[in-house]
């Protein structure tokens, strides 16, 4: 691995944050970045280097029953510490937030919601628990550095919307998550049953967003 290629994830995600708080574009535009930092580069990068981190074994049905279990008891979680959490969120401003400054409202939110299901969720686990994983292999750093990055890359998009001691609780939450799927890929040797529970984790915040632009 060359040091300069490490420095790589910093610098796309500082990217990111920067264009998620630092300039106004739409949502379109902020998703065809993350695409581009995500998977465009990566992927040229795996191309060039004759890498494959999508499927290094063979998946077997054995492998998903854990991230489907995982995925459900995720969701639950996340569902009940909305509950518990409830009077300490803000939604109204939440919801103009994600109106004014994201660009999403109740017309495009079932749109945005299959994305962030299938496509975000996807690039995430592709750049962090794949991409990033491999990059590291075989250093101290492969376990804790995918984790904290996918934690940090969260802080900014949350930092408008939760009190501090909520934003504490979300990151303790990615860092333990993030290192929960990466314990799941390691057997199968591919990033899918972390995607499981990746998806399942965001059915649970889209069934928060359901509730709140349609219910509140």
């Amino acid at each position: 691995m060359k040091k300069p290629v490490i420095l790589y994830p910093f610098i796309s995600i500082l990217i990111l944050l920067w264009i998620e708080q630092g300039i106004e574009v739409t949502y379109i535009w902020k998703t065809l970045a993350k695409i581009i930092l995500f998977a465009v580069l990566p992927l040229i990068y795996i191309i060039r280097m004759n890498g494959n981190i999508l499927n290094k074994q063979q998946l077997k049905k054995s492998h998903l029953v854990d991230p489907f279990i995982l995925g459900f008891l995720t969701m639950v979680t996340i569902m009940g510490a909305f509950i518990l959490f409830r009077n300490q969120i803000d939604l109204a401003t939440l919801k103009m937030d994600l109106e004014t400054r994201v660009g999403v409202n109740m017309s495009n939110f079932p749109f945005v919601a299959l994305y962030i299901l299938f496509g975000n969720s996807f690039l995430e686990e592709f750049f962090f628990r794949g991409w990033l994983v491999d990059l590291l292999q075989k250093t101290k750093w492969q376990w804790y550095m995918p984790s904290f990055l996918f934690a940090i890359y969260h802080i900014a998009i949350f930092l408008p919307w939760f009190d501090w001691p909520i934003l504490l609780i979300a990151v303790i939450g990615l860092l333990i998550g993030g290192l929960l799927f990466q314990w799941l890929n390691k057997a199968s040797g591919t990033i899918y049953p972390g995607w499981i529970v990746h998806i399942s984790a965001d059915i649970g915040v889209l069934i928060i967003g359901i509730y709140m632009f349609y219910f509140n």
